[in-house]
């Protein structure tokens, strides 16, 4: 009976020692010295509350996981009861044991882990500000919160994108009123070019989860790798107008998404319901924000075993304190952050009452996924005769991703496979030394859902891109097998040990990876002078392609450091790198010749400014700057009248919505004729089609009188059917096998196939003489989504193609080769187009 009596008394004692710690917490209101909702918090104050709760509760642990391009932390909170907190590397690993990714014993403790990301876009700023305010509840405590928080980790990231935050934070606190001008013409209402919603390189991290091209994104996932959450709410806002949007998500909802987490996404959603409706909030499910690209922060989580969410609340930048409605409201800040905090707090509550559910169902997950995963393929394996570098960049996505992989230790059997060169059925051996990838491991639903040529469409319209499939972006000779096969562990490859010539007559540098396209930029830096083969040749009985770079001694007489250059930077690198000792060649023509030009030693300017798309200048940028280690001249649209054309050999035009004034295009064409050479991506192309000496010409499509016919005589559509009939004249991210000229300086190094990753229905003639290095012909065979009338416009049309205008070039690059830095064959193809 005693027992009885101690066993509440201490408990009200705790929770009373536990408060009065947590008196010295203060409200986000008190620390910021305002209210919050008022006004955008500076990125670095959002760092100190957090810094500040982490000392003033004993359920907090505060981490920094990382830092982006402009040395802002990246941080995430773990909140729970102090007897989860006491034993929370216990929870982490034991959960880690659940999911085959770290041996050990499972332990059963039925502890659910919640992770709540918000703004990874920065001017969807709401979720950011609102991330203090439930912090601060959490940290507090109630006897709701208490209870939860006996069975739940919850993990707060504020900020996925601080630079972006930042950018959006301080100009909206420079321009806004006091008080706010909810008038949308104002402007505290226009942020200016490149906005607040993406990183330093203007990249969607939303869109970045799997590919992990940028740093906060390697960060972020090295970091969710090692808690893997049972539930991931990823926290958004969308145009004023909307109301709020959480789960159940939309259709098409990608295949191998499990009955457990559909039915589960509506546990959660009518959780939220029952919230909402008590405020009255608007709300809407089951429309606009599907589960199919697998990099997305709702997908990519749902790949790993998770309940992946978006949510969506009406505002974002646009919005920025507050605005006037159509119905006469005003959306505030205050509004917005309101509505986060409720679902933010609705999650967590979901999770906490179904705990035991979702630990078991997650578990059952990864026995599966270890065992027998969902699809037909059992194996991709990737040939050993790719280059090098080519598999050094698939090894690294694989090792970012926690993806396991082998090697095959001697040949395998003939078997029936899936070609990804030429996308056939076929029966091939797979040999000793190929890269073997195994469907039946932990990550193995991410791995599917990434390599598989194809994924089920279930509905045409979808939110993003259509069709990604790994061994197709990386330009990777692959297979897919039906059958199992077994295979070693995989040892990656040292740098390059160079044949110990005293002074051999070349270096020859294999060229096809982004590998080879910065280990040519890095010695050019170094003042180094380089040619490429127009055809290929054969020394010591080694044929070597057309494409090849060679470092000619004769070229480079008056540079003493010639050799130790080349050894020193060849040593750190994966390409492959080799030496001849002779001119003379077996087959093919004579290094001498004048079928080896010299590889062009770029200084490049491009234009960065309103109405240029940011995303694609961003992706060149940094594909100049964090990938060929090489600078670029960014140069704003209304200063190109004032720039020295001559202090260039390059200029790129890139991708968007904007106009080059007649003068400037005067010029333009007289660098041109003087020896310039230009590259135009994308819609960036308009700025040249149809205009004086460009013969780059919009293709036109010659009706069928018989369909125009049958079209007049039909009924009228339906009202309810526009959003359907405009689909068949869109791409939604469709990967096109293409045709190519292999002997065109554009296709070097691009291997036998080159797919090209298509955003939209754009297309263009094919060009008059031997400008087409890569083009459709009428016959396509293509990977996702692609409307009846956007393909018959593919047909006979230029994907990559160059003319001679005068002394100069232009390079007309049809679908953008950088989309998102993750389709890698197509930064090959960019390469050829800046050095030959």
């Amino acid at each position: 009976m005693r027992n009885f009596i101690i066993i509440p008394f201490l408990l009200t004692f705790l929770q009373g020692h536990l408060y009065s710690q947590n008196n010295t917490l203060k409200s986000p209101d008190q620390f910021l010295t305002y209210k919050l909702g008022s006004r955008f918090t500076p990125h670095h104050l959002l760092v100190d509350y957090f810094k500040h709760a982490d000392e003033a509760s004993n359920k907090i642990k505060l981490i920094e996981y990382g830092k982006t391009y402009e040395l802002r932390p990246l941080i995430a909170a773990i909140i729970s009861s102090p007897q989860n907190m006491a034993r929370l590397e216990e929870i982490r690993m034991n959960n880690l044991y659940r999911t085959g990714l770290a041996e050990g014993q499972i332990k059963k403790d039925d502890i659910a882990i919640v992770y709540l990301s918000y703004s990874v876009h920065g001017n969807e700023a709401a979720g950011s500000e609102c991330s203090m305010q439930v912090l601060y509840e959490l940290a507090m405590g109630s006897p709701d919160i208490d209870k939860w928080l006996a069975n739940t980790i919850v993990i707060i990231d504020p900020s996925l994108n601080p630079d972006g935050y930042a950018r959006f934070s301080d100009w909206s606190n420079q321009v806004s009123s006091i008080p706010n001008d909810p008038h949308a013409e104002t402007r505290e209402h226009n942020e200016p070019w490149p906005g607040g919603r993406l990183n330093h390189y203007y990249f969607d991290l939303n869109r970045d989860w799997a590919w992990q091209t940028q740093k906060e994104s390697r960060d972020r996932i090295a970091f969710y790798l090692q808690w893997m959450p049972h539930i991931h709410a990823d926290i958004h806002e969308m145009g004023p107008e909307s109301p709020y949007f959480f789960a159940p998500s939309a259709d098409p909802i990608h295949e191998y998404v499990t009955p457990w987490q559909r039915s589960f996404q509506e546990v959660i959603g009518k959780n939220n319901a029952k919230h909402f409706d008590k405020e009255g909030w608007r709300y809407f499910t089951k429309e606009n924000y599907d589960l199919f690209y697998p990099s997305y922060g709702d997908t990519y989580p749902t790949f790993s075993g998770a309940i992946g969410m978006t949510y969506e609340e009406g505002g974002s930048g646009y919005s920025n304190r507050a605005i006037l409605l159509a119905n006469g409201d005003t959306l505030t800040l205050s509004d917005r952050i309101a509505h986060h905090r409720m679902t933010s707090l609705s999650t967590i509550e979901a999770g906490s009452n179904h705990a035991a559910a979702l630990v078991k169902e997650f578990e059952l997950y990864f026995t599966k996924s270890n065992q027998d995963p969902p699809g037909k393929f059992k194996n991709y394996v990737v040939s050993k005769l790719n280059q090098a570098g080519r598999i050094k960049d698939l090894t690294t996505l694989l090792d970012r991703n926690g993806i396991r992989y082998g090697i095959l230790k001697s040949n395998a059997h003939a078997i029936k496979v899936f070609n990804y060169l030429d996308g056939e059925n076929i029966s091939m051996t797979p040999q000793a030394g190929d890269i073997v990838i195994p469907a039946a491991q932990p990550r193995g639903v991410l791995l599917k859902a990434l390599f598989d040529p194809e994924s089920l469409l279930t509905d045409s319209l979808t939110y993003d891109i259509s069709a990604w499939s790994v061994p197709m972006a990386y330009g990777l000779d692959a297979i897919a097998t039906e059958e199992k096969l077994d295979f070693s562990p995989y040892v990656q490859g040292s740098g390059n040990i160079i044949k110990n010539d005293a002074k051999p007559y070349a270096y020859i540098i294999e060229w096809g990876s982004v590998s080879s396209s910065n280990l040519l930029s890095s010695l050019l830096s170094e003042g180094l002078v380089a040619r490429f083969a127009k055809y290929e040749f054969k020394v010591g009985n080694v044929l070597y392609p057309q494409g090849t770079i060679l470092f000619m001694r004769g070229d480079n007489r008056k540079i003493p450091a010639f050799d130790d250059l080349i050894r020193e930077k060849a040593s750190s690198s994966i390409v492959r790198v080799a030496t001849i000792n002779t001119g003379f060649v077996e087959l093919g023509k004579d290094l001498g010749s004048n079928d080896y030009p010299l590889v062009r030693i770029p200084q490049v300017l491009s234009i960065a400014g309103e109405g240029v798309s940011s995303q694609n200048i961003g992706q060149v940028w940094h594909f100049f700057e964090e990938e060929l280690k090489y600078p670029i001249h960014l140069v704003l649209p209304e200063d190109l009248e004032n720039v020295n054309l001559n202090n260039y050999n390059i200029i790129v035009i890139p991708e968007g919505n904007y106009h080059l004034e007649i003068d400037f295009m005067n010029k333009l064409n007289s660098w041109v004729r003087s020896g310039g050479h230009l590259i135009a991506i994308g819609t960036g192309i308009r700025q040249l089609a149809g205009k004086n000496d460009f013969s780059i010409k919009v293709k036109t499509i010659e009706e069928d009188s018989a369909e125009i016919k049958k079209e007049k005589e039909k009924l009228p559509d339906p009202y309810a059917s526009t959003d359907r009939k405009q689909v068949s004249e869109e791409l939604y991210g469709v990967v096109f096998q293409t045709r190519m000229d292999q002997t065109n300086p554009l296709s070097f190094g691009l291997g036998k196939y080159y797919m090209t990753l298509k955003t939209n229905p754009s297309s263009y003639a094919w060009l008059p003489a031997e400008g087409n290095a890569i083009y459709f012909d009428e016959n396509q065979k293509y990977y996702g989504f692609a409307g009846s009338k956007a393909i018959k416009k593919m047909d006979r049309s230029l994907v990559a193609g160059f003319e001679t205008i005068g002394g100069g070039s232009v390079v007309y690059l049809v679908d953008n080769p950088l989309f998102r830095s993750f389709w890698n064959s197509g930064k090959v193809l960019f390469s050829n187009a800046l050095f030959f």
